[in-house]
């Protein structure tokens, strides 16, 4: 069996999903009408698969999960930036599809996968920019984050979800999002103006 390297990745992380404000999920376990469909725009700052570096990559995660999400059944794919070389690719693709292990969400969410579908090779574009970040896949799927606004003053919110124990991240900028869909034949969905978080995030491998 081969050993897989120590990796690690520190990325902006803007996250959409089909969820009501703040998503249940979080509290919960269960989704806003019963299923989960999510959209994930990764900036990697910095980061490493043994010798490959990762630094200034990006990649979207899509997913959906008939059922909540722990449940399972659920379909995956990654886009990732076409201008990774072929380590890059290799490392990125077993770090996001969970083989890789580590800590973070992709080996949880791997356990939880039905349909593991092809990673893509793409044209990636991702925007740090706090609560108006957006990320895209030309002609394939596309995020826009918008604050909360004050119904009564029109002031912007500036809301944050703590989950000191959270396996993803503790702190985030809870948003909305102006646009959020993809159009594929596995992955169709469109949730527009529903729940959405940017923040930070740390991962590493065993």
């Amino acid at each position: 069996m081969a050993t897989i390297p120590p990796w690690k990745i520190e990325a902006d992380y803007i996250e959409s999903c089909n969820c009501e404000f703040g998503c249940p999920c979080n509290f919960s376990g269960i989704p806003t009408g019963g299923r989960c469909e999510a959209l994930v725009g990764y900036h990697i700052g910095s980061g490493s698969y043994g010798s490959v570096r990762l630094d200034g990559l990006d990649f979207v995660y899509a997913a959906s999960w008939p059922r909540a999400i722990h449940e399972g059944g659920g379909t995956l794919r990654v886009y990732i930036e076409e201008r990774a070389s072929a380590e890059q690719r290799a490392a990125l693709t077993e770090i996001t599809y969970g083989r890789a292990g580590g800590t973070g969400c992709f080996p949880v969410f791997s356990t939880t996968m039905r349909y593991f579908l092809d990673p893509q090779f793409v044209p990636v574009q991702i925007r740090v920019d706090g609560k108006r970040s957006s990320f895209s896949v030309p002609g394939v799927l596309e995020v826009q984050l918008a604050p909360h606004v004050d119904p009564v003053s029109g002031n912007e919110q500036d809301v944050q979800i703590s989950l000191p124990k959270g396996f993803i991240w503790q702190l985030a900028h809870a948003v909305k999002t102006a646009v959020m869909r993809i159009t594929t034949p596995n992955l169709n969905f469109d949730h527009s103006g529903r729940n959405a978080f940017w923040t930070t995030i740390e991962f590493h491998g065993p």
